[in-house]
């Protein structure tokens, strides 16, 4: 992880973009050893492409397709695999990564359009002066946006419902598995835990819900969170009734093989929130489980570290359950039995606390604050909108 200076996740990259001309009227610029992303790594969009032998393919085929005049960005990996940005991400970092060179084909803005406030009490007000909207639906667990930019979770042990992030209209609820526990996005593919006793993970396209692509056998009879790390090739589990975060391997959407190592040590991992491909936030619950404070799972030189951040230990009876960052790398707790707090990036100051309700069961934040909240004790979804084009104060 890049090394934190104040209230922000940065890796400060000083490059010297080299200009090479493919014809009469396209310019780009290529970095070596580095990588584009979203700051919180959904990547929403951008598209793959595979096979192809240097990145000067690659760029061909951008050039020379319909998406020309959209490409903004292309991270092309050494395993003959790109990916193309044709609309900017809202808040974006460029990342040392020895398996990817970044070909840019326009400027790039400053990094960060979506605001970071950096005041927190004024932010909050905002937060909670707000309208609540809600929607009803049974035992709502995690929350996601997917490539339709639908806000989707599933039930827990219930169906798949997707909704207008705007409105909380639902767009459908489907069973697509007997016994859902979590739900988790990544490039156009929803990965759904199925528990009737082992695991299996089922990977479905978010356009064809009738249709299973793969399934990843898990032995445990609850899988949480899933992040997805170095491309795509490494997915990380929480193999919650396990007291395992598991790897795997992806050689393909249809293809998952246990890594080396193939678990850490984890006490009921629940959360599992990956920064970048080597510095992973991971929550961890369960209905026995309290006064467990959030860990980093770090990777160096070939190692995973788990670490405590004893600071954010809940009180009581309460449980975290998910975690997130924001723009301005402050770190957000989903905690069970109270609602939301917020910290400094390292777990060290607590620096928010709102009892927005007990039955939190996972959250998501957007670019602008927009806050949605699973409370599944309620069975319901709960959206709060600042509407925060940019930062005031």
């Amino acid at each position: 992880m890049a090394k934190m200076s104040g209230q922000y996740f940065e890796l400060i990259i000083i490059v010297i973009l080299a200009f090479h001309s493919f014809g009469n009227s396209i310019s780009i610029g290529r970095v070596s050893n580095t990588r584009f992303t979203s700051i919180d790594q959904l990547n929403q969009n951008s598209v793959w492409f595979s096979s192809f032998p240097t990145w000067r393919e690659c760029v061909c085929m951008v050039i020379s397709s319909t998406l020309s005049s959209s490409a903004i960005a292309v991270n092309t990996y050494v395993n003959g695999s790109c990916q193309l940005f044709t609309a900017l991400p809202l808040t974006y970092r460029m990342e040392t990564n020895g398996n990817s060179t970044l070909i840019l084909f326009k400027p790039l803005p400053p990094r960060n359009l979506a605001p970071c406030c950096s005041n927190l009490s004024w932010l909050m007000t905002r937060i909670n002066t707000t309208s609540q909207m809600s929607v009803n639906t049974s035992k709502p667990t995690f929350l996601l946006f997917d490539d339709n930019d639908y806000l989707v979770t599933v039930g827990y042990r219930g169906p798949l419902v997707q909704f207008n992030r705007t409105t909380l209209d639902i767009i459908q609820s489907v069973s697509v598995v007997t016994d859902a526990t979590s739900i988790n996005y990544n490039n156009g593919f929803y990965y759904i835990s199925n528990c009737p006793s082992n695991c299996v993970i089922n990977v479905l396209k978010t356009n064809n819900l009738s249709t299973i692509i793969a399934s990843i056998p898990v032995a445990t009879t609850v899988v949480r969170e899933i992040a997805f790390i170095r491309n795509n090739s490494l997915i990380v589990v929480a193999a919650n009734t396990n007291n395992q975060t598991l790897l795997f391997d992806v050689s393909s959407i249809r293809n998952y093989t246990s890594s080396t190592p193939s678990y850490i040590t984890t006490n009921r991992p629940c959360g599992v929130h990956a920064v970048n491909d080597t510095f992973i936030y991971i929550a961890s619950w369960f209905a026995t489980t309290t006064l467990t404070p959030v860990s980093t799972l770090t990777y160096t030189n070939g190692t995973w570290t788990l670490s405590p951040l004893p600071n954010t230990t809940p009180t009581g009876t309460q449980k975290i359950f998910q975690t997130t960052i924001d723009s301005c790398g402050r770190l957000w707790l989903a905690v069970t039995g109270f609602g939301i707090r917020i910290y400094d990036p390292w777990g060290n100051s607590l620096l928010y606390a709102w009892s927005v309700t007990s039955g939190i069961n996972g959250f998501l934040l957007s670019d602008h604050y927009e806050v949605y909240i699973a409370d599944f004790s309620a069975n319901k979804v709960l959206y709060y909108n600042p509407n925060i084009p940019q930062c005031t104060s």
